[in-house]
């Protein structure tokens, strides 16, 4: 077989190498591939990428790296966000039933407990409540100044729920006593239980209040305690 010329070889390269040519010239092709180097390399060539193919693929990588990159630090930077959240609102669930159910702000009347006031031997008054069934509650001892005098009242928190289960019952009754009065040592006209038309009345300046005396159980309690008296506040 003839030798084909070098340039007419760099001719059909492009054809050879795409395998379009006839059968002939594919086999001079190869006979010339054989003693030319330089053919044989720019063969080898064509096989090689485009420059701007290969920076366009590198491009490409980079991009995919960053925006894989970005979304895993947003995905992270998310999943903070999303405790930190978590942990806020337990926490403000955790203040709000909390406050709702502990803080002492609602006062009580007589719709809510009964009660019972007595005279002891020593002088003083005491007084016993016990909340009426289904109104049993956490609460609060408090006085408040009225234009008729000081007021001793109970109050409850907002929402009514018994959270503890206490053996003494505190969340179901209690007890006070108040003693030590004198009209030279106070500085209210009067002290009374309650708000209102509740309102039971202790002592009244100048005035003897007429209360029953108390039993020899009530008389007992209070010696067995030994509390020290509730101390009016002074102005």
């Amino acid at each position: 077989m003839d030798q084909l010329d070098h340039d007419i070889v760099q001719d059909l390269l492009p054809l050879y190498h795409d395998g379009v040519c006839s059968d002939k010239s594919r086999a001079a092709v190869e006979e010339h591939l054989k003693t030319c180097e330089d053919c044989r390399a720019a063969l080898t060539a064509m096989d090689a990428p485009l420059p701007e193919v290969e920076k366009a693929a590198d491009d490409a990588a980079v991009a995919v790296k960053k925006i894989s990159g970005e979304w895993k630090r947003g995905k992270r930077r998310a999943h903070i966000i999303g405790v930190i959240v978590a942990v806020v609102v337990c926490a403000a669930a955790a203040v709000g039933i909390w406050t709702l159910t502990t803080w002492t702000c609602i006062p009580m009347d007589g719709g809510d407990y009964t009660l019972d006031v007595y005279r002891l031997r020593s002088g003083g008054v005491g007084v016993h409540w016990d909340f009426r069934e289904g109104r049993e509650t956490w609460y609060a001892l408090t006085f408040r100044e009225e234009a008729d005098g000081l007021h001793y009242y109970l109050e409850r928190p907002i929402l009514r729920v018994e959270l503890f289960d206490f053996d003494s019952n505190y969340n179901r009754g209690g007890d006070a006593m108040f003693e030590s009065w004198s009209d030279d040592a106070m500085e209210t006209e009067a002290i009374y239980f309650g708000l209102g038309e509740d309102a039971v009345l202790l002592w009244k300046e100048g005035e003897e209040v007429d209360l029953p005396a108390a039993t020899a159980a009530q008389e007992e309690m209070w010696a067995i305690a030994e509390l020290p008296p509730q101390e009016v506040p002074q102005e």
